[in-house]
């Protein structure tokens, strides 16, 4: 196993995620194991009323309870007592979230950020028209309901609204809807999405809202990260920020996943959200 001294991986889902495996301790060891300086845990918190093919729960020693404000505080607890016992072992572990973004979701966002001490707001967008498009079982749904462009369109007027809340620390694995839809549309989507890019970084750059080098499309089966390295290449030369390598580890053994080519891409990989 390659050690990623110094690295730091932002974007980790424990098992309080409905679709993750693992627990915080399972995951501060194998971060450990790999020599990174400090993870963050960033478990998914989906509400969307309208929403399916996303599962509105979070799971608390077992159970699957639904995802509100409340029930996200025995996660909030067991990260920082984690991060307490783990600082002593050289490992810093930071509290984060990944917000599921929807329409009309900026109060819960909003209302959430301000219950808890979260050091890292991440913004996840896996909805077009409330249909799950990185989900297996409704991405074929989801594509087939409307054209490439207007698929595209959607989802970047998404990324755009999420941005101008000025909620989020990042935005979650831009480009996600290559995980299904290079298969469904073909190597088109890779050129038909370069028309929405040039807007998009205005807007990120203008209101500081970073992107991450999200490694899990290599997982994915995907030769790419998302975003794919030319169009961070463009955002970076458009001004929007990029700090931190994400796995999206759902499960300990993708901690760090990639990360030996992927951190070549972020300005400082050891830096982190205090800085």
């Amino acid at each position: 196993m390659i050690h990623l001294d110094g690295i730091t991986d932002y974007h980790v889902h424990c098992d309080y995620s409905f679709d993750a495996k693992g627990t915080i301790e399972e995951f501060c060891e194998a971060a450990l194991q790999r020599n990174l300086a400090e993870i963050c845990f960033t478990t998914h918190f989906d509400s969307n009323p309208n929403g399916y093919g996303n599962d509105n729960f979070i799971r608390v020693k077992g159970e699957m309870l639904p995802a509100t404000i409340e029930n996200l505080a025995p996660y909030v607890e067991h990260v920082q007592k984690a991060a307490d016992e783990y600082f002593l072992r050289g490992l810093s572990v930071k509290l984060g979230v990944e917000f599921g973004w929807y329409h009309g979701c900026e109060e819960k966002a909003e209302k959430l950020k301000e219950a808890y001490p979260f050091d890292y707001f991440l913004c996840g967008i896996h909805e077009i028209d409330n249909i799950c498009f990185c989900c297996h079982s409704h991405f074929e749904e989801c594509f087939s309901k409307v054209s490439l462009e207007k698929t595209l369109e959607k989802y970047f007027a998404q990324v755009t609204s999420a941005s101008n809340a000025k909620l989020f620390d990042t935005i979650a694995h831009l480009c996600y809807y290559l995980k299904y839809g290079l298969g469904f549309y073909g190597d088109q989507i890779l050129t038909a999405h370069n028309q929405f890019f040039d807007d998009l970084f205005k807007t990120l750059a203008v209101n500081e809202t970073q992107l991450e080098v999200n490694t899990s499309a290599i997982r994915h089966g995907h030769s790419f990260y998302y975003p794919p390295v030319d169009v961070l290449n463009r955002a970076k030369k458009a001004g929007v920020e990029i700090y931190h390598t994400g796995s999206d580890a759902h499960h300990p053994s993708q901690i760090g996943l990639d990360f030996e080519a992927a951190t070549s891409l972020i300005p400082s990989s050891i830096r982190s959200c205090e800085d």
